[in-house]
């Protein structure tokens, strides 16, 4: 089985070689937090870390072998030394704790450590993360403690101070895109989807491919109907958007990756000839090439600084009806009608 495979952390290089470097070296710590945003790969982590902590491999540097009954049993969440404990009803309660620090107090039953899974430790009340700091100031020596976070902010200062901090970054777009593909099935919407996701496969995945595929025609009927119109009729299509903001927010973030699309095919014409190397909407070229030819560039930017504008202005709370007027008129103005 190949590292890869063992340690099936995509896009967290630095991250991982933390984990394999406490389990080669021995040096394990009794107390790690993971944070970062939400679906990089921090719990996928924190699964493969326990497995390599309590792996019967004989080299400490082939753990986890992913072959073991041990390895296996981690997999399936049925290891008696490992435990894990998840919000309830969307918070780590001081009762969750108070059991927790019941059960470090047992020795492990099978493998060298315990290894207790704490996941979304942010939100746990505060009343919760005092109990757990007493956990951590005096753990039983065979107890592996890892904290999950999105967020480190909520947390006290003495939590994180007991802990070593592993942070997860965003995800590079190719490798979500990639995750998106062979985990997911998203086939061509994968590179949308990734781009969407901003990083994390949890936000990536909100919509489904067959979803996305139909968000993006949306958008582009959106966008065509608006190209080139009589400035006069404008105001009657935004009256149909003024109670649909989280729709158009929707349909405009697609919208932006078609234009980041459409500036590639005009600036750099490799980008039509190898569009899966190059382009997120690689499966539309025809239709990238037809927006470039009706747009010239400044026109394309023009387009791109009116919605980043218009989200700019939302966050502000500026009222939706005059920002969806404005925003129309200006995308009207921004080339002709492509006609397919």
């Amino acid at each position: 089985m190949s590292q890869t495979e063992r340690w099936p952390i995509r896009g967290q290089p630095a991250a991982v070689n933390i984990m394999r470097g406490a389990v080669a070296s021995g040096r394990v710590a009794h107390a790690y937090l993971f944070v970062g945003p939400r679906g990089v790969g921090k719990a996928t982590a924190g699964n493969a870390f326990a497995a390599a902590l309590l792996c019967e491999a004989a080299d400490a540097a082939e753990r986890p072998c992913g072959r073991c009954p041990t390895c296996a049993d981690v997999a399936a969440g049925r290891h008696v030394d490992v435990y894990k404990l998840v919000p309830e009803e969307d918070k780590i309660l001081i009762d969750q704790v108070r059991r927790l620090h019941q059960r470090a107090m047992l020795r492990a039953v099978r493998g060298r450590y315990k290894v207790f899974l704490v996941e979304a430790v942010d939100t746990a009340t505060p009343a919760a993360q005092n109990a757990l700091l007493k956990v951590l100031e005096d753990p039983p020596g065979d107890t592996v403690f890892i904290l999950i976070a999105h967020n480190e902010a909520p947390l006290l200062p003495t939590v994180v101070s007991r802990c070593v901090t592993v942070r997860f970054g965003r995800l590079p777009k190719d490798v979500a895109a990639a995750i998106l593909r062979e985990r997911f099935g998203y086939g061509d919407a994968a590179e949308l989807g990734a781009a969407l996701g901003d990083g994390s496969i949890a936000q990536a995945t909100r919509l489904s491919p067959e979803q996305l595929l139909e968000r993006r025609e949306a958008a582009l009927a959106f966008f065509n109907d608006l190209l080139g119109a009589d400035p006069t009729t404008v105001p009657k299509k935004a009256e149909a958007w003024h109670k649909r903001r989280d729709e158009l927010v929707e349909l405009l973030e697609i919208l932006q990756t078609w234009l980041r699309d459409v500036l590639l095919c005009q600036h750099r014409p490799e980008a039509a000839d190898q569009p899966g190397a190059w382009l997120v909407n690689f499966d539309r070229v025809h239709d990238l090439l037809a927006h470039a030819r009706a747009m010239g560039p400044e026109e394309v930017m023009q387009a791109l600084d009116h919605i980043l504008s218009f989200h700019r202005r939302l966050s502000e709370n500026v009222g939706v009806r005059p920002l969806v007027d404005v925003l129309l008129l200006d995308l009207a103005a921004c080339g002709r009608r492509v006609v397919a």
